[in-house]
Formats: C-alpha cells, sequence, structure tokens
C-alpha cells in the first residue's frame, strides 16, 4: 500500500468517528428505545449503566464547538467528493470560526475533546472456572497450539474502553485554512487529500478499565454506606457489610487471574479488605475504610492505563 493510500485509510477511519459522534451525547436516551433495546438485548444491565456512566462522566468534558469542527470537516470532504466547491467552502469557513473559538478560550491546551464512546466486553465469571481456563490456555500454549489458546483467551476480557477523539489545535486550524485556500484555487482533488491530511490528525487515547475492579469499588462503596444506615440493626447491618467485603473481593480475585495488574498489587487490597471485618460498627472503622478507600484508589491509578 502506497504512502498516499495509507493516509486515505487512516482518515477514513477518522470519519468512521466522526459518523458515531453524535450518538455520545444520548447514550441514556438512545437505550430507552425499542430499536435499542433490541440492539442491546444481549448486553447485560449492570455493564450497560457501567457504560453509561463512564460515557456521562467524560461528555461533560467534550467541546460542542471541536464536535461541530470535525463533523463541518468530514462534511466539507463529503462536499467535495460530489465537486460541491461552494458548500465545502462555507462549511470550511464554518470550521474555522468554530476552531476560532476554542482558540480564544483555551489558548494554552493543545488538544481539545471532541467526542468520546465506550465498549464493553464483560466476562463475568467466578475466579475458580476462569482460573481453569487460563491453566488450560497454559496447557494448550506449552502444548504449541497457539491458535486453540488465543481462541480461549480472546474469551478473558473484562473491561471498559473509553476512546475521546481530540482536536490538536497546534495543527488543526492552520490545515483547515491551507484546504480552503486550495478549493479557492480551483484545485479540488488536492483540497480532498488536504482534508483527509486534516481528519488524521485527530488524536485518540483509548483508557482501558478493568470491570471487576470497578465493580469492586461499587461494592464497597455500599458497604461502607451501610455503617451510617440508622435503619438497620447493628447485626442485620454487619452481615450485609460482610457480604458485600467478600464479593468485592471475589472480584478482585477475577480481576487478578484475569491479569489486570500484578499479584502482588492485590495483597495490600485484601489485607485491607479483611481488615474491615475486625471494626464494623466501632471507632475504629472510619480509618479503616479511609485505607481501603486510598489503597483502592492508588490501585487504580496504577493499572488503568491510556493508550493511543
Amino acid at each position: 500500500m502506497n504512502r498516499q493510500a495509507l493516509k486515505k485509510t487512516s482518515a477514513t477511519a477518522a470519519i468512521a468517528i466522526v459518523v458515531s459522534a453524535g450518538m455520545a451525547f444520548s447514550v441514556s436516551a438512545a437505550t430507552d428505545s425499542p430499536q435499542a433495546a433490541s440492539a442491546s438485548a444481549s448486553v447485560p444491565k449492570e455493564s450497560l449503566a457501567t457504560k453509561n456512566k463512564l460515557l456521562a462522566e467524560r461528555q461533560q468534558k467534550i467541546e460542542h464547538e471541536a464536535l461541530e469542527a470535525v463533523t463541518g470537516t468530514q462534511h466539507a470532504l463529503m462536499a467535495l467528493q460530489t465537486n460541491d466547491t461552494k458548500k465545502a467552502t462555507a462549511l470550511l469557513q464554518d470550521v474555522s470560526g468554530k476552531l476560532g473559538i476554542l482558540l480564544a478560550k483555551y489558548p494554552k491546551i493543545d488538544l481539545i475533546s471532541a467526542n468520546v464512546e465506550a465498549e464493553v466486553d464483560d466476562f463475568d465469571s467466578d475466579s475458580a472456572q476462569v482460573q481453569k481456563m487460563v491453566d488450560q490456555a497454559d496447557t494448550l500454549l506449552r502444548g504449541h497450539k497457539v491458535q486453540d489458546a488465543r481462541y480461549l483467551l480472546d474469551e478473558l476480557v473484562s473491561e471498559a474502553r473509553i476512546t475521546t477523539t481530540s482536536i490538536p489545535l497546534g495543527t488543526y486550524p492552520a490545515a483547515i485554512k491551507e484546504a480552503a485556500k486550495l478549493i479557492d484555487q480551483g484545485k479540488t482533488e488536492e483540497a480532498k487529500e488536504a482534508l483527509y491530511a486534516v481528519l488524521s490528525l485527530l488524536d485518540k487515547t483509548t483508557e482501558i478499565m478493568p470491570l471487576p475492579v470497578l465493580k469492586a469499588e461499587a461494592l464497597l462503596t455500599a458497604a461502607s454506606e451501610l455503617e451510617h444506615k440508622s435503619d438497620l440493626k447493628k447485626e442485620t447491618s454487619r452481615d450485609e457489610i460482610l457480604k458485600l467485603t467478600d464479593a468485592a473481593k471475589e472480584k478482585l480475585k477475577l480481576a487478578e487471574i484475569l491479569g489486570y495488574g500484578a499479584k502482588e498489587d492485590y495483597k495490600p487490597l485484601y489485607d485491607a479488605i479483611d481488615g474491615i471485618k475486625d471494626v464494623i460498627h466501632t471507632q475504629k472503622a472510619a480509618a479503616t475504610w479511609d485505607k481501603l478507600k486510598n489503597a483502592l484508589s492508588a490501585f487504580k491509578n496504577k493499572i488503568i492505563h491510556t493508550g493511543k
């Protein structure tokens, strides 16, 4: 494949991002429709809720001018593909206006978020069963049955992948002006190539977040809140807290077996969870919960990573 073809392939991928960009702002609403319900019938409700929560948190950072600038660039390219240079020029003028607003608002920031998407693979099983699968894959690999092991290992994923697409303000505005200049000069083909190149400038980063760890965090949060429930008897509350902490520990064991982080990363968490049992409804409870919260936060910061 030549260099020009590679550029177009990259830009085509960028265009595909833009096509679905508007959907990211209405995930929660869209899942209420019959069509969405049918499409997501096989997605566990818990996973869908996690996906919506993660998207909602990140959508607050999306700049509408950035989304509109990327969408406008895509539409300008589509207009050029039908030889509608007048429409393409108008669209690029609007894009330049949106970029001007962003430059004025964020003069010292290079990357501005334009879109966010989420994918979720929720492999939820007990840790003992997953360990058997890992051992089976290991046996297959030692027997040089790499492809059989690969198919088995492909199942062993339980994570949310949050992809953010951003505009590089240091290069994008000038590139848009150059494309508009080429249209004005009647160089339509060159303008197309320039817009492909512009779209390839978009920056994509993906956060990988292990679902068992997120689920463990939710369980531990629920457990800590029970400490302050005044409408529950202490013995009932204690039993519920222990159930929730045991469930959280099981989720962490699942994350460990799936390879999210090193084994030694989990011991402080297990120890902190075990420490809760001895201090429920005592004066030491608050400090112990804080210790567990801090340990979990440090652990998440270590294993949740961002990649291109």
